[in-house]
């Protein structure tokens, strides 16, 4: 069944086979609620860990090359995450609720970057070995932009931010003032502690927009998705509602760990990225 939402911009609607649930599902199960993980509690600076992963393998017990990288801002906070890929073209992805952090999008990182984009897989000041200041563990925005430069610093020119449940929550909600040129909220809840809520972040952003649901998730106000997104003034802003109910990273990812492949939807939001970041 294919099911579309009528609105200024592009429209998709996608078609999608059976559900997946499990958000979270790589890494630890996901909290969907708004309080989840996005209170800041581990907020001083402190040194690395020396039992930290090191890999990308070891923290997220798959078979994936990459080390582990830190990113640092000007005031010596840095975060965790991973890096794949080259080019001008980058995408920061930021991630679901649940203890494995970046780790869920390591296949559509990877994949990403086999396609000629650099993809910047991220821990919040939450999530892997952070060694975040006070000020930074309290400013979502600080944090995305941890991300947004990191890419640019490695020669991107256009950056996206791609965020899932509650990094889709985030993305629409500081991504642009985090610097990027794009934002995808992929199955973000309509209000997340620390950010402006859906229909506020999407009137203050007009670089082109994305948002994605499924009509099947639980606890996503669908209806209150359309009104964001209408209310958003960029020239682009797409709406994709989607059957079933796949929830954040879930949508453009089939399986779990070894066995997770790139679905369909996922090479659809790549060409949107493109098509987007190409204007």
């Amino acid at each position: 069944m294919r099911r579309g939402v009528g609105m200024r911009g592009a429209v998709v609607a996608l078609a999608m086979t059976a559900a997946m649930t499990g958000c979270g599902s790589t890494g630890g199960g996901e909290d969907r609620s708004p309080g989840g993980s996005a209170t800041p509690s581990r907020a001083t600076l402190t040194p690395l860990p020396t039992t930290a992963p090191a890999t990308v393998a070891d923290r997220c017990l798959v078979d994936a090359p990459g080390a582990v990288e830190r990113l640092t801002g000007s005031d010596g906070s840095s975060v965790t995450g991973a890096t794949y890929g080259s080019g001008p073209t980058a995408v920061v992805l930021l991630h679901q609720t649940g203890a494995g952090g970046f780790c869920g999008w390591v296949p559509y990182a990877r994949w990403l970057g086999a396609r000629g984009v650099l993809a910047v897989a991220v821990d919040d000041c939450l999530h892997g070995a952070p060694r975040c200041t006070p000020q930074v563990a309290g400013d979502t925005r600080a944090q995305v932009a941890l991300a947004v430069d990191r890419a640019r610093a490695r020669g991107a020119t256009k950056v996206a931010v791609v965020g899932a449940s509650m990094g889709g929550a985030r993305a629409l909600g500081v991504g642009q003032a985090a610097g990027a040129d794009a934002v995808v909220d992929l199955s973000g809840p309509e209000r997340w502690e620390g950010v402006p809520d859906a229909v506020e972040a999407a009137r203050a952003t007009s670089v082109p927009l994305l948002v994605v649901s499924s009509d099947g998730d639980t606890g996503i106000d669908g209806d209150l998705l359309d009104e964001a997104v209408a209310a958003s003034p960029a020239t682009v802003a797409d709406r994709w509602r989607l059957t079933g109910d796949r929830h954040g990273w879930d949508v453009v990812t089939d399986g779990i760990g070894n066995d997770a492949t790139v679905s369909p939807d996922g090479g659809t939001l790549l060409r949107w990225l493109r098509t987007a970041l190409a204007g």
